[in-house]
Parts: structure tokens; sequence; C-alpha cells
């Protein structure tokens, strides 16, 4: 059995959550979640999770409590409200109680869905993770932003609410196709563009590394940076600008795809278009654009908007963007590795309808 360090994150009020972080660590899991007292267990996962996996977690949980799976079709035209509505119900028939723990086992899809499930039902059931993607690793999971689809926008019905512990294996990212590993990279490069120069440095001069001491540095890293914002903002408000960098596009982008694209895949696309945004609206230098732009293709990442995406669809899109504080959309946009444009002493443009058509009608 591997080695289980513990990190900790703040939710608010003098709260800490823990994250049970290591290689190998399964077998720790029953000891961890024994702690909760649960009556009984329900798994939230997906379609795609292989079976064995699935009936493992299950056989660990059921050595503590009375455990139940619950799967729905994979994919991000699942996190929707019906999707959820169905999930609850099937956990009420199987007569949770206050007493229950939901168990979110996947990815970030599993991780929103399950989240907002456990924050609905009873007014609030207890929660834990156990993200198998190394974007629901480093990213989704660590946080308290729960929240399924609606219609054109990402994550527009929603609650922070933490989960209990969040229970990482980077064994799981062993099984995990190149394709999920790149969308994964694009969250870390976000995070050495807004916390850490040398960090996306390292990204970049490692770019197509897949060894576990690589990835399992890199993904570490990536939630020791997270940590380090939610100590200061753990309802992640006043630094949200630095976890949302690239995601007011590729959000847009992603939504129309419904689920052709990984969520990093549409974050890298997002951060190279908010970059030429950026520099034409004269706050980042061509250069820093460019290197943003090369360091994606590199890692074998998307940067320019499918041809199939309509213009005037991302647009609509971005009219349903869950950041938006007034009728137009707000913008975070870097000037250069770890500053941001503020106006008015506070992270966030507003961008003329005339500028963003011109930017995107450039990013295909």
């Amino acid at each position: 059995m591997g080695k289980v360090d513990t990190l900790a994150y703040d939710i608010g009020n003098n709260r800490t959550r823990h994250v049970y972080i290591g290689s190998g660590i399964l077998d720790s899991l029953p000891g961890c979640a024994r702690e909760l007292n649960a009556d009984k267990f329900f798994i939230i996962t997906d379609s795609n999770l292989e079976n064995i996996l699935k009936g493992k977690i299950k056989n660990l949980l059921s050595g503590v409590a009375e455990t139940h799976i619950l799967a729905f079709p994979a994919g991000e035209a699942s996190k929707t409200l019906s999707t959820l509505e169905d999930i609850g119900s099937k956990i009420l028939d199987l007569r949770a109680t206050k007493s229950s723990v939901i168990v979110c086992l996947g990815g970030g899809v599993v991780g929103n869905l399950g989240g907002l499930t456990a924050a609905l039902l009873f007014r609030g059931l207890r929660f834990f993770h156990i993200p198998t993607t190394m974007v629901a690793q480093i990213d989704s999971a660590i946080g308290q932003k729960q929240a399924v689809n609606y219609k054109m926008g990402k994550n527009l019905f929603g609650q922070y609410y933490a989960p209990e512990f969040v229970f990482i294996d980077f064994d799981f990212l062993r099984t995990l196709p190149e394709r999920q590993i790149r969308a994964g990279l694009a969250e870390s490069v976000k995070h050495g563009l807004c916390q850490e120069s040398t960090f996306f440095d390292y990204i970049e001069e490692h770019a197509g590394d897949y060894s576990p001491k690589v990835i399992d540095y890199i993904s570490r890293h990536t939630i020791e940076l997270k940590l380090e914002l939610l100590k200061i903002d753990p309802f992640e408000g006043k630094l949200d600008p630095q976890l949302e960098l690239g995601h007011t596009i590729g959000h847009a982008v992603e939504i129309i795809k419904n689920g052709q694209l990984l969520h990093g895949e549409s974050i890298a696309i997002g951060m190279v278009a908010e970059a030429a945004l950026s520099c034409e609206m004269g706050y980042m230098k061509p250069e820093l654009a460019a290197k943003i732009e090369r360091i994606f293709k590199k890692l074998g990442l998307p940067t320019r908007i499918p041809a199939d995406v309509p213009l005037e669809g991302v647009l609509e899109a971005l009219r349903y963007d869950n950041k938006r504080r007034t009728a137009r959309t707000d913008f975070f946009l870097l000037e250069d590795f770890t500053r941001f444009h503020k106006e008015n002493g506070k992270i966030g443009t507003k961008v003329s309808e005339e500028v963003l058509k011109k930017v995107l009608e450039s990013a295909y």
C-alpha cells in the first residue's frame, strides 16, 4: 500500500477539509470513510468507468456500511437537472437518511453533478470525491463549486458546498488515455500562468513526457497551487479570475461541442483566444500570447475554435456565462505572468461586441 499524504484546504469560517493524496493508496479508503459514521454509501458514477473499478470501490466501502452504485450515461450531455433528479430520486427510493454519504467516483461531470445532488438532498447530505481523471484530481474536485448545465450555459444551476474529503490516488492516471492527460495539463498551464512562471516552464520543458514521475509532480503541484488560492479565498470570489482564465470563451466552445471536446481541450482554446483578446486590448505583449499558443501546441492540445462551431453560437453562449455581473461579459485578461488587467482596482474587463467579434473571427 502506498504512502498517504494529507493536505488541507480552507472552506471558510475557520473550517478545513482534507485531501488524501498518493499513489496506490486505494486500500486506505475504508479507514478514511469509516470516520464519517455513515449508515449507507451511494456511489454516483458514469457509464465510462470500468466495472472492475466500480466493483472494487463498492467492496471496499461495503466493509464500512451498506453501499449502492448509481450510474448515468457518461459525458457533458448528462450534466443536467434531469439527470440530477433521476439520481436523487433513486437515492431516496433506496431509503437514504441524513446519516448517508454520497461518493462521487469519476471525472468532473460526476463530481459536479454528485456534489450538487448532495447539496440539495435533505438540504445537505455529506459527500466525498474519488476523482479518477487528471482534470478532476487537480481542479474540479478541489473546492466547493457544485453545478449542472442548462441550455447554452455551463454551471448555471449550482451551489457552494464542501465535500468531507477528497481522495486522490494517482494510480488512476496510469490507465487514462494520453488525450485525458493532455486535457489535464491545460489546467496546470493555467496555474503556471497565473501563479508561478517557473511551473509553466517546467510543463513546457517536459511536454510529451507522460512518465509517472513527471505527471505525478505536475498533478501534485497544481493541487498545491490551487490550495494556496483557497487559503486566501475559500469561496473563489476575489481570486476566482485566477481559476477562470480561458474559461469564458472555453466554456462557450465546450457547451456547443457537447462532449466532443474535453474540458481541458476547450480551456486551451479559450486561453489562446483570451490571450489574443488581451493583445487586441493593448494589455498583453504579442510575444506572451505566442508563447501561450506554443505550449498548447507542444502539449498536443487544440488552439483554434473548431470550424463547425458557429461564431454566433459562441456569442450566444457567452450571454449565458455564469460570471456575468452586467449586461456585458466579464473577461479576466492577463497582462503578464501572474498579473491580470484591473479596472477600478478589480480584475475583470468589459469588452465591446465589436472587439470580441474581431478576435473570435481570428480564433478559428
